[in-house]
């Protein structure tokens, strides 16, 4: 009741202190996005290869989704986030230094590890301090960093690599990391008080049991289909779209950064809408109806925009706005379906949740891969992709047994 009591004094300080540390981590993507197609012809490679340096992030993460909540639910959320964000930081001042890809890549995964803590370690501590409603108002807010890093973290990337280059976009990530670190460290004590009950209650084939027994609901597999198709093709996007706008359509670089402006303003809507929505008691499940409904209509626009002919800036513009209502509609799917997932399964709810942040970024990765193996024009691969991972959330929402959901 004291750590409660500690943390509700301070929760707007500790909610900034989240989001900025969503922003972070999401932005060790996000912010060498504009240098891509430069970074391809420096490492000599070419564009599957240079994206795996997106794709070995995702997968890494997905892995480490598996267990990093666990090992917090065994060792305390506290120790755990600092002791991973510190390896990251550590990995993001060797990437800024290195001159080979295959080191890049490696070194990526151990960037993928701190930003794994975050993003389940923050969740964690926010179930171990709220009510189930407090829960997705907060998640809402937490997300907001995740999602204004594509708008602000490529713009100012491609600002650093126009003074500098791509390696100053990593030193920019392990100083921010390192500052955010220090002010977690003196903010935030431990919220998990049941660390001795985990211990005791905790064996491997418990735990085995438990993803066995969580994989085995047609819910938790139907919202993995919905969340999975919407980040693969969020990933998809963030894949190809540098070569679609500075390559295939010889946008400066600068100016693709500011479409994810844009883009983001899309996401901001949509979570303030669902905010809205939540806060007057509209069912968890029928926010991500909303959503799938927009992501559609996005996945339309962006289908139009091969029709358009030869008029480079109303195709880009199409892709752009598609882009855009797509994003809008993760900010109805992600938070209703992460809060349904901790609270559905209860006590194996860590379980649930690296579970379903595990497929949901394999299928980010799945995402990227797929759009950048498709043998078509960029922009092609881009609008086909949408299309294929929308079509993939709808069969999710199909099947799921939305009636069972208790919201």
């Amino acid at each position: 009741m004291q750590i409660k009591r500690q943390i509700k004094e301070h929760k707007t300080q500790l909610l900034i202190l989240m989001v900025l540390l969503m922003f972070v981590a999401q932005a060790s993507t996000d912010i060498f996005i504009p240098g891509l197609p430069s970074m391809t012809r420096e490492f000599n490679t070419d564009l599957a290869k240079m994206n795996t340096t997106i794709s070995i992030f995702v997968y890494s993460q997905a892995i480490f989704f598996l267990v990093v909540g666990v090992i917090s639910d065994l060792y305390g959320r506290r120790v755990v986030l600092i002791s991973c964000v510190t390896v990251q930081i550590i990995a993001s001042i060797l990437i800024a230094n290195i001159h080979s890809l295959n080191l890049f890549i490696i070194l990526r995964i151990f960037q993928a590890l701190g930003t794994s803590a975050v993003y389940i370690v923050l969740r964690m501590i926010i179930k171990d301090i709220m009510d189930r409603e407090e829960q997705v108002h907060a998640i809402g807010i937490l997300v907001i960093g995740m999602f204004i890093s594509p708008a602000v973290a490529p713009v100012v990337g491609a600002h650093l690599i126009d003074f500098f280059d791509w390696r100053a976009c990593f030193v920019a990530v392990a100083i921010s990391m390192s500052i955010l670190l220090i002010w977690f460290w003196v903010l935030v004590d431990e919220t998990n008080l049941h660390m001795q009950q985990f211990r005791h209650d905790y064996s491997l084939a418990k735990q085995i049991r438990s993803y066995f027994l969580v994989m085995n609901s047609r819910l938790f597999n139907m919202l993995v289909l919905i969340v999975g198709g919407t980040f693969s093709s969020y990933y998809g996007f963030i894949a190809i779209s540098s070569y679609v706008y500075i390559d295939e359509y010889k946008i400066n670089s600068v100016v693709y950064s500011y479409v994810f402006l844009f883009i983001a303003g899309g996401y901001l809507l949509g979570n303030q809408i669902m905010l809205r929505l939540n806060s007057h008691k509209v069912p968890q499940w029928k926010i991500i109806q909303y959503g799938l409904i927009i992501s559609c209509i996005g996945m339309i626009v962006m289908l139009l925009g091969l029709f358009m002919g030869e008029h480079k800036l109303l195709i880009l513009g199409m892709l752009t706005f598609g882009a855009s209502l797509i994003r809008l509609a993760t900010a109805f799917i992600n938070p209703p379906v992460q809060a349904l997932v901790v609270n559905h399964f209860g006590h194996m709810g860590a379980q649930a949740l690296g579970l379903i942040s595990c497929f949901q970024y394999l299928s980010a990765g799945i995402g990227a891969a797929i759009v950048s193996h498709l043998p078509f024009a960029p922009s092609v691969s881009l609008i086909l992709g949408s299309i294929i991972f929308t079509l993939i959330s709808l069969i999710g929402y199909y099947y799921c047994p939305s009636t069972k959901i208790k919201n």
